[in-house]
């Protein structure tokens, strides 16, 4: 919505200028008047991008909130919901109904750095975070954030790091601090093919939370830059199933990651 209201302002007042100047008599006015709300509309998102910035400068790393509902998720979620309605993703759902009430892992594949970012803000009420290369947790401001809505990094060559974020991530949901979700691939995925191979060690976060796995895919993310402004992008979500948390009891990290892996690939190569 917000997004509508930066575009709507924009517009306003370009036409506005436009009319005061006379443009409209020329076929250029028109061109001219579209480009002005263009940039009217980059320069209010990055303004808004200047604000989020002196409100990240403000959290304290070192003493994140005990809760993930402050200030710094809503206004965090606003922004990540103007930049990713910026991209004119039509985005639909399927299977929601299939989610647990308890709290859950949620395990997706992974095909662009917009996957977070629609999880994130799509599935707003059921208090989503993810677990992320440790890389993203130091982007400037945008770490700050992420620490503080309960997002975790993860360092898969210092498994003393990788031990203690499954521990994390486990409290995490088993307490009801937030669900999280985690990309089992490790990476995303640039290929042809449908699937990478998983990295059964996510799943350890399950076993250790007594927590059901939700079985997700995204379809169509990575095509943003091909069609930026030009086509509306049509992303495709489907909730697969749950594996429940009596059956993730009853089977090992590589069965769970097994099951989760041939869901989604029939799902993704239908």
């Amino acid at each position: 919505m917000l997004h509508l209201i930066y575009l709507g302002v924009s517009l306003i007042t370009a036409i506005i200028y436009g009319l005061s100047k006379h443009l409209f008599k020329k076929l250029t006015g028109y061109f001219l008047v579209g480009a002005m709300t263009i940039s009217g509309y980059i320069a209010l998102f990055a303004l808004h991008v200047g604000i989020f910035c002196l409100v990240g400068a403000t959290i304290n790393e070192k003493k994140l909130p005990k809760s993930i509902h402050t200030f710094y998720r809503w206004f965090g979620l606003l922004t990540l919901k103007v930049f990713v309605d910026s991209f004119r993703f039509k985005i639909r759902i399927s299977g929601k109904e299939k989610l647990p009430e308890s709290n859950f892992l949620l395990v997706c594949n992974h095909r662009s750095i917009f996957d977070p970012l629609i999880g994130i803000t799509r599935f707003k009420k059921y208090n989503m975070a993810y677990v992320s290369k440790k890389e993203n947790l130091k982007i400037p401001f945008v770490g700050r954030y992420m620490k503080a809505v309960g997002c975790l990094d993860l360092d898969r060559e210092n498994a003393r790091n990788a031990v203690d974020t499954i521990n994390k991530a486990a409290h995490y949901i088993k307490s009801g601090h937030c669900n999280l979700g985690i990309y089992p691939e490790g990476m995303e995925n640039k290929s042809a093919t449908p699937l990478l191979p998983f990295r059964a060690g996510a799943f350890k976060i399950a076993k250790k939370a007594h927590c059901p796995v939700a079985v997700m895919t995204i379809k169509n993310s990575d095509r943003v830059f091909r069609r930026f402004m030009f086509k509306r992008i049509k992303v495709d979500i489907d909730i697969l199933g749950v594996i429940d948390a009596d059956e993730v009891k009853k089977m090992s990290t590589q069965e769970i990651s097994d099951k989760a892996y041939n869901m989604m690939y029939s799902n993704l190569a239908a």
